[in-house]
Order: C-alpha cells, then sequence, then structure tokens
C-alpha cells in the first residue's frame, strides 16, 4: 500500500494530471487510462487523458464516458498551459513508447509516474516514481488495487474497464499471471453489473469481414522452423490495403499458431499503413521471449513481448530467429 501512497503523496505536488499509454493501445492500456482518469476525477484532480492514436472499434466502449482524448502530430501545447502539470504513462515503463505525444510535452511537463505491471530492464530504468508490480496480471489490476486504497466507490462504467483490461491481458484468463487475486478482483467488478458475455462480445466478435480475410491470407503465409518449434507469419501494409483491413484487425494472428502442441513461439511481424513495422512474440512452457524483445529495445512479458524494428524485414527476421533458435536450446 506505500507504493499507492507515494503516486498520491507525488500527483498532490501537481494542478495537472495528464494520464497516457503506450502507441497501439490495447484494451489494458485503454481499460486503466479510462478507470484512473475516473478515480482522480471523483476525488477532485484535475485530470484528462491524451493519447496520440485512434482507439480501435472493438475498444470504444471502454470510453463510455467519453473521456479520451487523441492527439494529432501537429497538435501544439504552449509551456504555460502544461505549468505544474506531471504525466502519468500507463502499461509501459518506457514513456517513449508513448509515442510522438511524449516528445510534443516532455519538455514543458514538470515530472512523470509510471504504472505498469511489465518487466523492466534493470541497466536502464532508473525512475523512482513509479508503481511497477510485475506480477500483477495487467494494469487494469494495479489500478483497481489503487482505487480501493483511497476509498473510490466504483460505477459500472469503471469496472467494466477494468475487466475488459483484465480479460484481454489475461488471455481469457489463462495466462501465467492469472492468480487467485485476479479471480477475486473479478469477482468484485461482476458485482458492479459488469456482464463478461458483453465484453467479450466486444473484444473478440466485432472483427469485420476484411479482418477474416486478412487472417486467412497472412494464415496461408506461414512458415515454420527449428523443428517446426517456431511459427513465424508476416502481415504487410499491402495486405492492409489491398483488404481495406485496419492494423488492429491482425490482433489475434499472433495467437493462431500456439493453439498446435508442436509451436513453443510464435513470431509475427505486422506493417501498419505508415510502413512501421513491429514484431510480436508468443510462447510455452515459460520460454522467456522478453529478454529477446529488450534486445531489440522493446519489452514485455515473459511469454508475451514485442519490439519495433528498425532493419528490413529480411534482416530482422534473421537475427530474431537466431535469437529463438539459441534460447531453445
Amino acid at each position: 500500500m506505500n507504493n499507492y501512497k507515494m503516486f498520491f503523496d507525488f500527483i498532490d505536488n501537481f494542478k495537472k494530471i495528464i494520464i497516457t499509454s503506450h502507441e497501439n493501445p490495447d484494451p489494458d492500456a485503454l481499460g486503466s487510462e479510462y478507470a484512473l482518469c475516473k478515480v482522480l476525477l471523483a476525488k477532485g484532480y484535475n485530470a484528462s487523458i491524451m493519447t496520440c492514436e485512434e482507439i480501435p472499434v472493438k475498444c470504444e466502449f471502454i470510453d463510455s464516458g467519453r473521456l479520451i482524448n487523441v492527439v494529432s502530430r501537429d497538435s501544439t501545447f504552449e509551456s504555460d498551459a502544461l505549468t505544474q502539470t506531471a504525466l502519468i504513462v500507463l502499461d509501459t515503463n518506457t514513456a517513449s513508447n508513448t509515442g510522438f505525444f511524449y516528445n510534443l510535452i516532455k519538455d514543458k511537463i514538470n515530472d512523470v509516474f509510471i504504472i505498469d505491471h511489465h518487466e523492466i530492464d534493470k541497466n536502464h530504468f532508473n525512475k523512482k516514481t513509479n508503481l511497477i508490480n510485475v506480477k500483477a496480471s495487467s494494469t487494469c489490476e494495479i489500478i483497481y488495487e489503487l482505487s480501493e486504497y483511497c476509498g473510490y466507490k466504483m460505477d459500472h462504467d469503471f469496472a467494466q474497464a477494468v475487466f475488459a483490461g483484465i480479460l484481454y491481458d489475461t488471455g481469457l484468463f489463462v495466462y501465467p499471471k492469472t492468480e487467485y487475486k485476479t479471480m477475486q478482483i473479478a469477482s468484485d467488478l461482476l458485482k458492479a453489473c459488469v456482464k463478461p458475455n458483453i465484453v467479450y462480445s466486444n473484444l473478440y466478435e466485432t472483427n469485420s469481414l476484411s479482418s477474416l480475410k486478412l487472417q486467412s491470407l497472412v494464415f496461408s503465409r506461414i512458415k515454420f522452423f527449428n523443428n517446426n518449434t517456431i511459427a513465424l507469419q508476416v502481415m504487410l501494409k499491402e495486405d492492409l490495403e489491398n483488404l481495406n483491413a485496419r492494423f488492429e484487425d491482425g490482433d489475434s494472428i499472433i495467437n493462431l499458431p500456439m493453439k498446435c502442441r508442436d509451436i513453443l513461439v510464435s513470431v509475427f511481424f505486422k506493417e501498419n499503413k505508415d510502413g512501421v513495422m513491429r514484431c510480436s512474440l508468443r510462447s510455452k512452457e515459460n520460454i522467456d521471449v522478453s529478454s529477446i524483445a529488450r534486445k531489440f529495445g522493446g519489452g514485455g512479458h515473459t511469454t508475451a513481448a514485442g519490439f519495433k524494428c528498425h532493419e528490413s524485414l529480411d534482416i530482422i527476421t534473421q537475427k530474431v530467429l537466431k535469437e529463438l533458435k539459441e534460447l531453445l536450446f
């Protein structure tokens, strides 16, 4: 509980609080943003959410109170407007992972506080103002406990946002960090009239026909390595353009190979319409793919990690496969 006290002691020093999360925000990032903002507003703080990317269609229900503001690249922030302002970064322990938004305000804000549940690279992380619990199933779980600490009386919107984040980041309550406490929290959220079937339907049953075609195309090109223990898939921006699909339509593709008993690691290179390539990694048997992601400037969890690619697809593919083969043997 001391970390929660430290958080409130920190924000008490500022007149304004801006909440943000990582690029390509997922349900845990958006859910924790929304829930934290509700808590702070209820407690009398001048808080707002700002993100640099549009909310994915499947996540729009999370922002039921329309608290999330999308910032464009040409947005300007005067220094005077950010006087006595702190930035709260959620679901990543690297402020620069919030995308171009951070570059717009980093020289104008007063300080940064990080709330996250991902493993940290101790060789590069030295931010003392943080609330990081790597044992938590999700950042939403941490926000729930923070709300309990400050006596916030949750309503349906808060509970639904938190439940969505936990559901997504636990892989429907099956990932390794799903513990007894996680299920207790989920039970408490249901008492606030959260409907699991509605949350599930929004997150997993609202895909477009283009999404289905995209999955089929990418999966048809799958390749296997290392005695069929590594599966590799690639989604290019041309695929998105040709099928009129969105980048987030490819979210579930990384998990498809994991349904095969022989596959130990799934690798998914995905390029957005701006030509930015990212790599997602999933693993079984507690194989630590986060150690590989960190070598390329990324991070994540032991069995779920990723990074942004800064080399050509051919080069980065060979490097990742080399690292994985060394990790598996």
